[in-house]
């Protein structure tokens, strides 16, 4: 006998995990037809979930065995926006995550929030005007049938303003533009300068240290169409956007546009084209460094067009050999010549910044005599001295307290290697009357830290500022009259292919912080090509090098890559899973002549928070991958992670 139903069958994406093998939503019954994009509360086994409705069609007459289960409630009707949907199932298929994972990122929690402080419009920078140059740009990004754009300006101030102009031109008509920075640390920097353009009610700030109280407002804000321009990292990309103008990515060089620790794996650069193509808008890379893939793709795809915002004020960059500060028996990382320039630079009423990649005393202990290194019991990583007191792990964040002796064989303990307190501390012996200020991870995790210490640094009562790779993000006033980058040796000693290109934008964009002083790089090397085609400003020497490089070495632009890691509690059983992988992986592509796949290896660090690591580097010369692999790496369990473009693959 069969059933009829006047109700309607409604589709679901449960927000959970679902193998990629199944499909990624559940049909249930409701009484009336529901929109896409709904947020429903839906039965699964034995528990409730929440899901987001997908589509929904009429019932139809069924076996009466036969019995589907119902929705239990409506949460809220349009929750999601069609564009949000879209892009779920698109990060969801290019980055093999199941969706349900992908939505829970556009599905924010519904929390109060407190009353919001009123933001101040106060700011001790200058306001911008406009150029005749900057207003042709802003033509081009408007009123141009080009909807995909490449803005390499070498100056942070007039980028921006040239690109703030164009939010501000789109809000006059009643449009939105997103614009996405790669770390938290940035925000500082456009929370001052945007309010020249925009008034704080129009102004959204999105990124992981919100409340999800005020992440919850700042979404209905912005859905709401009351919000004119979104600055955010990559947590702004799910925001329900009502009518986008625009998109611009800023520092795309930067690897943060890279999510690489959590599922989904994805890259803001290319989910960011996907989004502006879903609204129709334009969509502009900017950065003042291009990566080798940018400028390799200038020249063989016109897809994107390239405009050149370059000021020829390139601030003179001097390299120190360190060797020959050996040989004058100065032992301290400082050399002579960066403590003179330093002084002269306190001395005008100018402020320093000093590069360090390391964070903490040093990078590492040692034992004086059985040369036993202190490790993290969680992970294979040297711990680091952070002062006299304790140790850190900077990927469990795990401290201990220091020992002097050697728990092997109790003799002493010795730092090698330099940090940012070591650099400060090295300093301050030197410069006695220096007001000195660290940047880093360990400096910067308290709430609104970054803030207060970028207030203080435009107040001017910070001399010298020592720091991480933070600090080559949009810190350049007009105050700055020098920079340094104090090991510039470590920059070029990982050995992946995006090093050299990595170390290349690092000095240029130091050397970038100041307009009116000079950067100093250090190094053991002076005579490395990747310095010296820095120390030229030699964009185009550089690039044209590292890309024939690539294309011989069969690396991006002219390859997919894929990274596959298997994470487990023995190191046995990584072994184990990622030789089988292996030998499955050469029976499936091996008529593929166009794929190269590695044997398992394990990477540079193979064990984190107690799980090792080991992993398949897969290289295809085709950015279409193959039917067998893709259906492949969709039967691969969760200990497996699957990496496309990955940022590095050591």
């Amino acid at each position: 006998m069969q059933k009829t139903s006047t109700q309607f069958l409604i589709s679901v994406a449960p927000l959970t995990r679902i193998t990629l093998l199944r499909d990624q939503s559940f049909f249930y019954t409701f009484s009336r037809p529901l929109a896409p994009g709904t947020h429903v509360e839906i039965p699964i086994g034995k528990r409730n979930v929440q899901g987001i409705v997908t589509k929904n069609t009429k019932d139809f007459p069924r076996e009466s065995t036969f019995e589907i289960k119902k929705i239990k409630m409506v949460i809220e009707e349009k929750f999601l926006t069609k564009e949000q949907l879209q892009l779920a199932f698109f990060i969801s298929k290019k980055y093999y995550c199941p969706l349900g994972v992908v939505l829970k990122h556009f599905t924010p929690q519904k929390i109060g929030t407190r009353r919001e402080q009123p933001v101040s419009q106060k700011t001790s920078l200058k306001k911008i005007i406009t150029t005749n140059t900057q207003e042709s740009f802003i033509e081009k990004f408007l009123y141009t049938d080009d909807k995909k754009f490449f803005f390499h300006a070498t100056r942070q101030s007039e980028k921006v303003s040239t690109l703030f102009s164009l939010a501000k031109r789109n809000a006059e008509n009643s449009t939105q533009t997103l614009y996405l920075l790669p770390e938290i640390i940035q925000t500082p920097y456009f929370t001052t300068f945007i309010h020249q353009f925009f008034p704080a009610e129009e102004v959204a700030i999105l990124h992981s240290k919100l409340s999800k109280g005020m992440f919850y407002k700042k979404w209905c804000d912005i859905r709401s169409g009351n919000i004119k321009i979104i600055i955010g990292t990559r947590s702004a990309l799910f925001a329900p956007f009502t009518n986008l103008g625009a998109v611009i990515v800023d520092d795309a060089h930067d690897i943060s546009h890279k999510q690489w620790e959590h599922a989904p794996l994805y890259d803001v650069r290319r989910v960011s084209e996907e989004l502006a193509s879903l609204h129709q808008c334009v969509h502009i890379l900017t950065s003042v460094t291009p990566r080798t893939i940018d400028f390799t793709y200038r020249n063989i795809n016109h897809d994107r067009k390239y405009i050149d915002y370059i000021n020829h004020q390139k601030p003179p960059i001097e390299i120190v050999d360190m060797k020959k500060e050996r040989w004058d028996k100065n032992k301290s990382p400082l050399s002579r010549t960066l403590v003179a320039h330093i002084r002269n630079c306190i001395k005008n009423n100018k402020q320093a910044l000093l590069f360090v990649n390391r964070q903490g005393m040093s990078a590492f202990s040692i034992c004086s005599k059985c040369r036993s290194v202190a490790t993290c019991p969680q992970c294979t990583r040297a711990l680091i001295a952070k002062n006299k007191e304790k140790h850190i792990c900077i990927h469990c964040n795990a401290k201990f307290s220091s020992s002097k002796k050697c728990q092997k064989c109790n003799a002493p303990m010795e730092h090698v290697g330099i940090g940012t307190e070591r650099i400060q501390k090295e300093l301050k012996k030197q410069i006695l009357h220096a007001r000195i200020a660290v940047v880093d991870t360990s400096t910067m995790g308290a709430t609104h830290a970054q803030k207060k210490i970028y207030d203080d640094f435009l107040a001017g009562n910070i001399d010298v500022i020592i720091g991480t790779q933070m600090i080559t993000k949009d810190w350049q006033t007009n105050s700055i009259g020098l920079t340094a980058i104090i090991d510039a040796d470590h920059l070029l000693s990982l050995p992946d292919y995006t090093t050299n290109e990595r170390a290349f934008s690092f000095v240029i964009q130091m050397a970038l912080r100041t307009s009116h002083g000079k950067l100093i790089v250090q190094t053991f090397e002076p005579e490395n090509p990747v310095l010296q085609y820095a120390q030229k400003y030699d964009f185009n020497g550089f690039h044209k090098e590292e890309s024939a490089l690539r294309k011989t070495l069969k690396y991006p632009p002219y390859t997919t890559l894929i990274k596959l890691m298997h994470k487990d509690t023995t190191k046995k059983s990584v072994e184990e899973s990622t030789e089988k992988e292996y030998e499955d992986l050469k029976k499936i592509l091996s008529t593929k002549s166009n794929v190269v796949i590695s044997e398992p290896h394990f990477p540079l660090v193979d064990k984190v928070r107690t799980k090792f690591r080991k992993q398949i580097i897969i290289k295809i010369e085709n950015t279409t991958l193959p039917q067998e692999l893709d259906f492949h790496l969709k039967t691969l369990d969760t200990k497996w992670s699957i990496d496309i473009d990955p940022v590095h693959i050591i």
